[in-house]
């Protein structure tokens, strides 16, 4: 079984109420595929400038990991984001954002990664997101991820992305605005009713609900006392997700429940610490202990 995950490798900037970080390592692509690895075998696609440090992609030369398919494009300067938290780590303020690289890269699979088992095709044009899914025709699970700038640029290529995928991962205010409706329920069903299959509505710190023709499912988050940075939570849930889902025999909806609590839990390790820091040192048994704790959170008897 293998993961295929395209997006942004990315050079942050971040600053909380409480700290701030340059050069961290970033980017859609990064933290999805820690996450997956821990789960089943990632093939990251992505593309990187010649300035990119030798630290960093060591830093993703991890056992599960397979880097073949990352491009060093000559001369071309890697992807960068700057963000400011408040004291709601809910919300942030975008300070810049450097296409880089990103602004002209057309990605290539490696030879024989087109038989890839899934596909978690980060935020970015859906045009390309398109052309990803393509080229992967055998997936048994395909993602796709979308932010406001594709909503309000490219609605209607990213329409024909989301139905062209088996699941939709968009946060809240997202979905309000692509389905035009104010309750996160009502959204869900709305793009149901616009030919998606499935939505995973995230919901930041509070979980995250799952809409399909067959179910509905909420998660919530689990409860930590301390959020040093949320930047990339929402890719490591997408990578927890997809990453178990690509591990089991059979997707169902009693495994895409399980994946939805394991993409939760592996979240709440990713906001512990600056950009993936936590990913890289986090294993898989943490996430065991983690989820069996989510469950007996959430468990109830029913009487009669």
């Amino acid at each position: 079984m293998s993961l295929l995950v395209a997006g942004w490798v990315a050079i942050d900037e971040i600053e909380t109420p409480f700290e701030r970080r340059e050069g961290s390592l970033g980017g859609s692509a990064t933290c999805a595929a820690l996450a997956a690895s821990l789960f089943t075998e990632v093939r990251l696609l992505a593309a990187v400038g010649e300035d990119f440090p030798d630290a960093m992609r060591k830093a993703l030369e991890r056992p599960g990991i397979d880097l073949a398919g990352l491009e060093v494009v000559p001369g071309g300067e890697t992807s960068r984001w700057g963000g400011r938290y408040h004291y709601d780590m809910n919300s942030r303020d975008t300070l810049y954002t450097v296409l880089g690289v990103n602004a002209n890269w057309e990605p290539k699979l490696p030879a024989g990664w087109e038989d890839s088992t899934a596909l978690f095709a980060a935020a970015g044009d859906p045009v390309l997101q398109q052309r990803l899914m393509a080229m992967v025709p055998g997936a048994r699970a395909r993602m796709v991820d979308t932010i406001k700038f594709f909503i309000d640029g490219a609605r209607d290529e990213l329409m024909k992305a989301v139905r062209a995928a088996d699941f939709v991962s968009i946060n809240e205010s997202e979905a309000r605005e692509l389905a035009g409706v104010p309750s996160i329920a009502r959204a869900g069903r709305a793009l149901l009713d616009g030919g998606t299959r499935a939505v995973i509505i995230k919901l930041g710190e509070y979980g995250a609900a799952y809409i399909s023709g067959e179910d509905y499912f909420v998660a919530p988050g689990y409860p930590l006392e301390e959020v040093v940075d949320p930047t990339g939570a929402g890719d490591a849930f997408a990578g927890g997700f997809l990453g178990y889902l690509d591990s089991v025999a059979t997707v169902n909806q009693r495994e895409i429940r399980r994946a939805i609590i394991y993409g939760s839990t592996v979240a709440s390790f990713c906001v512990e610490g600056f950009g993936p820091s936590r990913l890289l040192t986090l294993e898989r048994d943490e996430v065991e202990q983690r989820y069996r704790q989510f469950r007996a959170l959430t468990h109830f008897e029913v009487d009669g």
